[in-house]
């Protein structure tokens, strides 16, 4: 091909084109690339959708093609090890972006002490298109690194380009792992911008591998996108280094492993804590969990609502409390655990489970009332054998940005873990149910960690579901030590993301690749 250059730029362009799964972008693609004045094109194809090329297309560009590509992003090592331009911009199979779009995005590579360009896909709260919850891992990460005004920019997704001597950081076949690729070149001094961009929506050709799966099922591409970024966790501390809610984790794992040997003051109501008869759930009977510190105001009117339950325990774990929150639960002749020592977050839960002895297990908060009338649904779809009944929040998240860091991460984690229709569905909120038989083997004390928890649960192949609607999202209390942030995080927002990282963290390390497993109950 001739040298063709943008005019008065000493800069060339390298234009890289994928085809891993169709050759019917290429056409659109090549003809925006040309209004670049690239010095190259270099098309990467698999090998055996090379004969649908129209001659006129490979006149234009340099095709290689592959028998064999490892995953979706081995084809943009391939080119970049061919490219010979000062810039290289790669382009995928994807989404389409107006010339002028793509211009403005070169624009700092061009002009600017820029190294790394990347892309923000433009969001529609309101229309059609919304954030991938894939895209969201990506977010996760960047948050993990300390950057969160990249949102979920990666080289995971295309459009992005970058100039040619970032290849001196990282050799070109390491973009075949582009998560990884870009966790090395971060903190190797190159200079990386973001740019929002809104993709064309008019033509979008239909390739199922990418676009065609349903609300429960992943696409070809997303397990592709999942198994490489769940692999990069696996590279962060602990956590990613982030607040872990002051937890006890010791104490819920001598309760789980001990069953509550360590020394605390208990005091055990009906008798020598007897189950309570009832017939209200047939063979199976019900255990309430509830941790409460300091909640004297709202723990009686909590107790009052679960015992319409018909419970066989209520299980109020005290911990912390210097007030009279412990005496008001013994009044209502419930199981009352007194622990002197704050336990944090969560970890009360993992308590109570550990000394439950029901067949269903829900758990409730202190410190806010949830009617009876929308507790009975989690128990009753445990009755009916799901494993894991979850609050489905979904309706009263409508109005929160998907782009939110909290909501990001809930829908990343449950397409990680191939349940992609739970949407922001978690057990981290209230209230939740579980199945005992099927939860105590994977070990009471993960309920500590509550996405780490989920994780677990998907991979044990429980049956994890939406069973009702609760507004607990706007009856929580909020809490100015934690929920307002003094700094760019508050602590509530760093412990939340740092659950979500050790849940990422767990699935790297159990090397199972869930997200290709078919799902329980997917449909």
């Amino acid at each position: 091909m001739g040298t063709r250059r943008l005019t008065g730029e000493e800069k060339t362009l390298s234009v890289i084109l994928t085809a891993t799964y169709s050759i019917q972008h290429v056409q659109r693609q090549m003809e925006a690339s040309l209004e670049l004045a690239p010095l190259e094109i270099i098309l990467v194809s698999a090998a055996h959708l090379l004969g649908e090329l129209p001659d006129s297309i490979a006149a234009c560009c340099s095709v290689h093609g592959v028998d064999q590509l490892e995953s979706p992003f081995s084809a943009r090592a391939i080119g970049a090890a061919q490219a010979r331009g000062d810039i290289l911009l790669f382009l995928g199979e994807d989404r389409f972006y107006p010339v002028s779009s793509l211009q403005r995005f070169l624009f700092p590579l061009h002009y600017q002490q820029v190294d790394l360009m990347l892309s923000e896909e433009v969001v529609r709260e309101r229309g059609r298109q919304r954030a991938e919850p894939v895209r969201g891992i990506s977010q996760l990460l960047n948050e993990a690194y300390g950057h969160p005004e990249w949102r979920e920019a990666s080289l995971v997704n295309t459009p992005h380009a970058f100039a040619k001597k970032v290849l001196s950081k990282i050799p070109a076949e390491e973009l075949a792992h582009p998560a990884q690729a870009f966790r090395k070149l971060f903190p190797s001094g190159i200079l990386i911008r973001t740019m929002p961009l809104e993709s064309l929506q008019e033509w979008v050709p239909f390739q199922p591998e990418l676009l065609g799966a349903c609300l429960s099922e992943l696409s070809v591409w997303e397990q592709a996108v999942i198994e490489e970024q769940v692999a990069a966790f696996s590279c962060l501390p602990f956590r990613g280094g982030l607040e872990d809610g002051q937890r006890k984790r010791e104490v819920a794992e001598q309760y789980a492993q001990q069953r509550g040997q360590t020394p605390l003051h208990q005091v055990r109501q009906w008798g020598k804590w007897p189950l309570r008869s009832t017939k209200r759930y047939g063979e199976d009977r019900l255990s309430v969990i509830i941790p409460a510190c300091n909640e004297e105001r709202t723990i009686g009117n909590v107790l009052r609502e679960v015992l319409q339950l018909a419970p066989a325990e209520i299980i109020v774990v005290v911990n912390g409390s210097s007030d009279q929150t412990a005496r008001i639960a013994q009044e209502h002749g419930v199981t009352t655990v007194e622990i002197a020592e704050p336990l944090g977050v969560d970890t009360g839960r993992a308590v109570g489970a550990s000394l439950a002895r029901g067949d269903i297990l829900l758990f409730v908060d202190a410190d806010f009332v949830i009617p009876a009338m929308d507790l009975y649904p989690f128990v009753r779809a445990c009755q009916h054998r799901v494993e894991v009944a979850l609050n489905d929040q979904r309706r009263f998240l409508s109005g929160v940005s998907s782009r939110d860091g909290v909501l990001a991460a809930r829908q990343a984690l449950n397409a990680a873990i191939n349940r992609k229709g739970l949407g922001p569905g978690s057990m981290l909120v209230v209230p939740f149910a579980l199945r005992r038989e099927s939860f105590a083997p994977i070990g009471w004390q993960l309920l500590v960690c509550p996405p780490k928890a989920q994780a677990a649960a998907a991979l044990a192949g429980l049956d994890i579901r939406l069973v009702h609607e609760v507004d607990s999202f706007a009856r929580n209390r909020i809490r100015p030590d934690k929920n307002l942030a003094t700094s760019r995080r508050s602590l509530a927002f760093q412990q939340i993301l740092g659950d979500h990282i050790e849940a990422f963290q767990l699935l790297a390390e159990s090397g199972a690749k869930i997200w290709k497993q078919s799902v329980k109950a997917g449909w």
